[in-house]
Order: C-alpha cells, then structure tokens, then sequence
C-alpha cells in the first residue's frame, strides 16, 4: 500500500511542473512541417561542348593567281577622218576609215610607235593601221606588243571580157575581144603576171610597178578564131600566186 502512494506522488509532481513551463519556451521548439515530396525523374542532357569560334572558320583558302587585265585601249581621230591602211605607212592601200565620232580598238603597234593596230572601224572583222599623228588615244600604249608590218602582196584580181558574148558570121573569123584585169595589191610592189587562155595559149610574163596599195588595170587584145565556149584569166606569179578568170561564148551564123 504505502509503494502505490509513492508512485502517485511521484506522477503528480511530473505533471505539475509540466503545466508550469514558459510559453516562450514552448514557442523555441519548431514544429517540422511536413512538404510533400514529388520523385522528379533525372534527365540526363548531353551538352556539346563549345568549339572556338576560331576552330570553325579555319580553313585552307583558295589560291588565287592575280590576273592581268589591261582595259581597252582606244583611238579617236584628232579632228577629220583617218585612213586605216593595210600596213603601217601611207603607200600601203586603204583598208578603210576612222570617222570623227567613232573609236577602234587599238591592238598593237609598229616598233617605234608611230602607227597603232586596230580592229578595222569598217569591218571588225579585220584589222588595219591608223596613223599615230593623226589620233588620240585612251589607254596605256606602253602596254601595246610590237605587231610587224604585213607582207605585201596582191590581194584582189577582177577579169572581164568586152563583148561577153559574140556572134558573127562563119566566115569573119579571126575576131578579137578585149580582156581587162584589174590587179590590187595591199602595199608597193612589182607585180609579175601573164595571160593564159583556155585555147592553150600563154602570153609572155610581164611587170607592174606598184608604188603604194591601189588597183591597176591591164588590157589585152585576144584573138579568137571559131565559135567556141572561151576563157581567159591572168595569173600573178609575183609577189604571189592569184588567178582571176573570165568566160566568154563565140558563135556564128553561115
């Protein structure tokens, strides 16, 4: 009996100084809140790894070979129009001409510079020389390669035969007919050349003194002797070979 009053006493002293605790004190002792918890699953993000800016652009560039491109050079007349000739002097004939207004291209020059080589103002096609004194040019001439003059030969035979067409009596042969050859070279020249016929005969060569690039014309009497189909033509032997040839028709009535 007297252990069971002990035990008694002892429980109410606990919890009689058990209510008597401060309030500030109670306050100190946090109460842990209690946050749900979410599993996040954990993504695994493969970053690249940054490469310099340097790194991108370096590259093996192009080798490029520097160019020469000269720009056109031109030729204008001075003041009136200019012959474009054959070859870079005054005795060579006209190829064409250089009008106020117009240019050509200049292309070369002869050695001391005193005739430029141009593409031809009156056919592009070809070329010619303008006098260096009588134009003004545009460009670089310095720059020009030395063209050397061309060899001078005869560029152009015409024939022709007066009458083209004959027709006599059977009995008034031999008759003649005129053959004219208009023979043109590019520069001065002796020209050698001759007659040769479709009868077979062949006249004796014979010479033409050019002293600059023009037309000359020869004439020939040629006989004929009997109604036939004809032609003629005259051969250069020099400063070259050319032929110019012409037909004629023969007939006659008894």
């Amino acid at each position: 009996m007297k252990s069971v009053l002990c035990t008694a006493v002892v429980i109410f002293v606990l919890a009689s100084s058990s209510c008597n605790l401060p309030t500030d004190q109670l306050a100190e002792t946090p109460i842990p809140s209690i946050q749900p918890t979410l599993d996040t699953p954990t993504l695994t993000i493969s970053t690249p790894t940054p490469i310099p800016i340097e790194t991108l652009l370096t590259f093996e560039p192009a080798t490029l070979t520097p160019t020469s491109t000269p720009s056109t050079i031109l030729a204008s007349p001075k003041d009136q129009p200019v012959n474009c000739r054959f070859g870079p002097g005054t005795s060579y004939a006209v190829a064409g001409a250089l009008n106020p207004g117009r240019q050509a291209e200049i292309i070369g020059r002869n050695l001391d510079s005193s005739w430029w080589y141009v593409r031809n103002p009156s056919n592009p096609s070809t070329s010619c020389w303008l006098a260096a004194s009588a134009t003004d040019t545009v460009g670089n001439v310095e720059s020009l390669l030395v063209v050397n003059p061309p060899e001078i030969m005869v560029t152009g035979i015409s024939v022709t035969v007066d009458p083209p067409a004959m027709n006599v009596a059977c009995d008034a042969f031999p008759q003649a007919v005129i053959v004219s050859a208009q023979i043109t070279t590019n520069g001065p020249s002796i020209v050698i050349w001759r007659w040769e016929a479709s009868t077979g005969t062949v006249s004796d060569e014979k010479s033409l003194l050019f002293e600059e690039g023009t037309t000359k014309t020869v004439q020939e009497y040629v006989q004929v002797n009997s109604a036939s189909d004809y032609s003629i033509q005259i051969r250069t032997l020099l400063p070259n070979v050319l032929i110019g040839q012409a037909n004629f028709k023969v007939t006659c009535e008894p």
